[in-house]
C-alpha cells in the first residue's frame, strides 16, 4: 500500500471499532486495500480530493500538479543558486502558476535568478513575464536562516467559491472512481482523503446533498489529514 492508503486504512480501522474488530491489508489495485470486518472482506478504493483549477480550455485540472511544480523550482533554485548568496543577504520570489511550456520557464528562470545572484543589490525588486507567467524577484535582508531563496506560488486558475469547489471535487472523483471499481465484486467503498485545506467535514456534507449521482460504492467515506472519518451520502 501506498503511504496514503495505509493511512486511510487504519483510519478507517479506527472509525469502525478498533483493531481488535477490523483488520486491514494490500487490496487487488483496483481496489486499493480490503477491510476484514466481522465475516465479510470488504474492498476499499482510496482517492485524494485536492483543489480544482479552471483552465483557459474549459478543463477542469488539478491544482496540485501546477502548485508542486513551482514548489519543486523554488528548492531547486535554493539548493542548487541559492548558496552563492552573501551572508544576510536573501531572494524572495513570486511564481504565478501554471506555466505555458514547464522546460522553458524553469531554465528561462534559472537564468535570470542566476543574473541577481552574481550581483545581489539590496533593494532589488523586479517584475518579468516568463513564458506568459508573472514573476517577481526581490532581494531581501535575512539573518539565522539556512534557506537564502523563498518564495510563493499564486495558482492563476484557481477557483475562491469553496462551495462549489467542494462540489464538482466530489463529483469528479466519484465518476471516476466508480468507472475503474463498477465491474469488481461488492461491496466496494470509496474513502476521500481531503488535502483540500479550506473545505471540512461539513463543507463535503453540504456539497453532497446537492449531488445525484449512480456509482457503485455501498459507503463512501471522508478521511481528513488529521485521521478523522465522516461518512458521506450521496446517491441517485
Amino acid at each position: 500500500m501506498r503511504p496514503d492508503e495505509e493511512f486511510v486504512g487504519h483510519a478507517l480501522v479506527e472509525f469502525l471499532g478498533g483493531a481488535s474488530r477490523v483488520s486491514v491489508s494490500d487490496g487487488g489495485d483496483p481496489p486499493d486495500l480490503y477491510l476484514h470486518y466481522g465475516t465479510s472482506c470488504i474492498g476499499v478504493e482510496v482517492t485524494r480530493l485536492s483543489q480544482l483549477t479552471f483552465e483557459s480550455d474549459g478543463r477542469i485540472g488539478n491544482r496540485d500538479t501546477a502548485d508542486i511544480f513551482g514548489i519543486c523550482i523554488l528548492d531547486d533554485l535554493d539548493e542548487n543558486v541559492g548558496r552563492r548568496l552573501p551572508d544576510k543577504i536573501g531572494l524572495l520570489i513570486a511564481l504565478f502558476v501554471p506555466v505555458q511550456n514547464a522546460r522553458r520557464f524553469k531554465n528561462s528562470l534559472n537564468k535570470w535568478v542566476e543574473e541577481i545572484v552574481a550581483d545581489p543589490k539590496k533593494g532589488f525588486n523586479e517584475e518579468r513575464k516568463i513564458e506568459g507567467s508573472k514573476v517577481m524577484v526581490s532581494v531581501i535582508e535575512q539573518q539565522g536562516i539556512d534557506r537564502k531563496i523563498h518564495g510563493l506560488v499564486i495558482n492563476k486558475n484557481s477557483m475562491t467559491n469553496i462551495s462549489l469547489n467542494a462540489q464538482l471535487l466530489l463529483e469528479d472523483r466519484i465518476l471516476a472512481k466508480d468507472r475503474i471499481c463498477s465491474r469488481l465484486s461488492k461491496p466496494i467503498w470509496l474513502a476521500l482523503l481531503n488535502s483540500y485545506c479550506l473545505a471540512d467535514a461539513d463543507t463535503y456534507a453540504d456539497a453532497s446533498r446537492h449531488l445525484k449521482l449512480n456509482h457503485c460504492f455501498e459507503r463512501i467515506f471522508l478521511v481528513s489529514e488529521q485521521g478523522a472519518v465522516n461518512e458521506l451520502f450521496i446517491g441517485a
